[in-house]
């Protein structure tokens, strides 16, 4: 029974949130990307390969598949989130959008201090030296918050330095800042597309992570903790 209101409310979550976000990155987000798309530098291809990586076509095609991931992202999230929150009592809708904001923090603003949001076209340092990093931001985060909101003074205080420590070794950054297409009114029409695209990604992603967290808390409230009181 705790376990199947705990999937039920990760899965109306998924169902309200994905639908929300999948709307604004259709509305704010995806031309961008649209836009940006457009400056890439096409690569050569060796031995006169003419194949290209599976792609949805614009319009409804590629706002289903992504509704259809931001639904699974969401369902996950919301899992984990329920999961961590029924640790601790007393949890309510107030509660959830704290536990919500903590967790915008710990998985996007703070690993987007060190990686900004890219845009297609954009010069990147390697993957596997960015993921690294991203995954240590983001378990550093995880215990600061914890012990900035759970622990006493002298752990707050730990939690407030472990907190800067990703950020005074720095993310991986490309050998040159920029974009590979070098053509002059390419590069200014990219910058403002780049500056749109990290307002909007900022704003998608904490609209995510308040709802979530959010439904998160009230649900709890009204179907979880409820069963303990039976």
């Amino acid at each position: 029974m705790y376990f199947r209101n705990l999937v039920l409310s990760a899965f109306f979550i998924a169902i309200v949130v994905g639908g929300i976000f999948s709307a604004y990155q259709a509305i704010f987000i995806t031309p961008i990307i649209v836009s940006s798309e457009v400056y890439e530098v096409a690569e050569v291809m060796t031995d006169h390969a003419e194949a290209e990586a599976w792609a949805p076509e614009d319009g409804l095609e590629r706002h289903s598949w992504s509704f259809a991931t931001n639904f699974l992202l969401c369902f996950a999230y919301a899992l984990i989130l329920l999961s961590v929150m029924t640790t601790k009592p007393s949890i309510n809708i107030i509660k959830g959008f704290a536990w919500g904001g903590a967790a915008y923090i710990t998985i996007f603003a703070a690993p987007a201090v060190g990686l900004l949001p890219e845009i297609p076209g954009m010069e990147a340092a390697y993957l596997e030296g960015r993921q690294a990093w991203w995954i240590f931001t983001v378990v550093v985060t995880a215990l600061s918050c914890w012990l900035i909101a759970f622990h006493s003074v002298v752990n707050k205080i730990i939690g407030f330095v472990l907190i800067l420590i990703p950020h005074f070794i720095g993310a991986p950054q490309p050998e040159t800042h920029g974009f590979v297409n070098t053509d002059p009114q390419a590069i200014a029409a990219l910058n403002q597309l780049w500056h749109q695209f990290i307002i909007h990604t900022s704003i998608a992603n904490a609209l995510l992570w308040l709802l979530i967290g959010g439904l998160s808390g009230y649900l709890l409230e009204k179907f979880i903790y409820t069963i303990d009181d039976k």
